[in-house]
């Protein structure tokens, strides 16, 4: 123990593989009460539920005690930089414990829902729970089904924390496992009702292409705009800096719930018996189609929606504006106040269209591909898992080297 303690990059890494390893075991433990092979054909229709599992780190193929992966805490953790994007003083007099308490609400909330959709799918699969000879009602196996999948979903929480403090690559490090071994299925049936055979000479086309997303996103994330700031009060070299905004504003995030987004409607329409033969769902099927002109133009649409979403979300610019007038802060030739939210506000657009667009065109090249050759198609889903990995994998990088650095640094030698 002394030797981790001295050994700080270390320590990290045999705390960040203990949580990965807890992590995989916990997908294999299935929740009692529901039978497997029922389950895995009941959910394997729900392909909208199969592309989020990837993005999220669960197992939404067979119900298991981690199945709800870190999906309660992202939508939570969205939702609440969402409120504090709009930057409401109740929210800005909040302390961190008081946040802190706010979002495991919030996740707490999300889970119960969370487990209650994937149960209400799963009701087919149930099986009475026998206790000393006697079976149990459904009704119990259903109750249980839904504690185990909410506790399962605040223990993935809870090993995320503990990683964020003592480990590596933060909450978000869960999600890792998840899409690397996600990523043959993304790849052979991404869009489920497609499939790209994993003959030899397709993977090696499959090689390249990884090859080359992985350099054109490397790329693609360190390029940003960095606007001059001047810091009046400060004298000499530390009155002149810089605010970045990044190419890509959101990261990966809308690759993480574009594919989700763009089926739901379709799904939610297919369960309607009533809305199933109308012109609504007609048209929704249209747009909501891989495999149609109009449905590769609304994929378009939904990343780039997703990413001015995520990306605003992210970069907060009204809130950035306020922060730089506290302190003290200015833009060269820009006044303070709407001025300066104004030009925040005009760069912001300027580099999300631009990031946006990038994102468009990587993903529907194997749309239109697809046209023609209807498996390629589905490299659209396996270059998003590509892309979620190349951002995780950064972020780690970065803090490995940070780490390193300080381990090395000496004052005396």
């Amino acid at each position: 123990m002394k030797f981790l303690r001295k050994h700080l990059l270390t320590s990290r890494i045999v705390w960040t593989l203990l949580i990965l390893v807890i992590s995989i075991l916990g997908q294999d433990i299935i929740i009692p009460g529901i039978d497997p092979a029922v389950a895995d054909a009941a959910l394997s229709k729900q392909s909208f539920l199969q592309m989020l599992g990837i993005t999220i780190g669960g197992e939404l193929k067979i119900p298991t005690l981690l199945s709800l992966g870190l999906g309660p805490y992202m939508m939570g953790l969205i939702f609440w930089q969402a409120l504090a994007a709009l930057d409401f003083d109740w929210v800005n007099r909040l302390t961190i414990n008081q946040t802190g308490y706010i979002q495991k609400i919030i996740t707490l909330m999300l889970a119960i829902l969370q487990a209650y959709q994937l149960v209400f799918y799963l009701k087919p699969a149930l099986v009475p729970i026998t206790v000393l000879d006697h079976s149990l009602p459904l009704l119990v196996s259903e109750i249980g089904a839904i504690l185990i999948l909410i506790a399962g979903a605040m223990l993935t929480v809870f090993l995320g924390n503990v990683n964020a403090e003592k480990g590596l690559g933060g909450i978000s490090i869960l999600i890792l496992p998840g899409v690397l071994i996600g990523l043959p299925r993304a790849l052979q049936a991404g869009w489920q009702d497609l499939n790209y055979p994993l003959t030899v000479p397709h993977l090696l086309t499959a090689g390249l292409v990884t090859l080359v997303v992985i350099i054109l996103f490397v790329m693609l994330l360190q390029i940003e705009l960095r606007i001059p700031l001047q810091r009046p009060l400060i004298e000499g070299n530390g009155s002149q800096s810089y605010l970045p905004f990044k190419l890509l504003v959101a990261g990966a995030m809308p690759f993480m719930f574009s594919s989700t987004l763009f089926l739901i409607p379709n799904e939610l329409i297919e369960s309607n018996g009533t809305l199933r033969a109308s012109h609504l769902a007609k048209f929704i099927h249209l747009v909501t189609n891989q495999q149609t002109v109009a449905g590769i133009v609304g994929y378009g649409v939904i990343i780039m929606l997703l990413t001015y979403i995520f990306g605003f979300i992210t970069i907060q610019p009204l809130r950035l504006s306020k922060q730089m007038k506290e302190n003290n802060e200015y833009i060269l030739n820009v006044f303070p106040g709407m001025a300066t939210n104004d030009y925040l506000l005009k760069w912001f657009l300027v580099m999300a269209t631009s990031g946006g667009l990038c994102l468009v065109v990587i993903a529907v090249i194997p749309l239109i591909i697809g046209l023609k050759w209807h498996g390629i198609a589905n490299y659209t889903i396996y270059i998003g898992s590509i892309a979620i990995l190349v951002t995780l994998i950064q972020g780690l990088w970065e803090q490995i080297r940070a780490l390193y650095s300080k381990q090395q640094y000496q004052v005396f030698k």
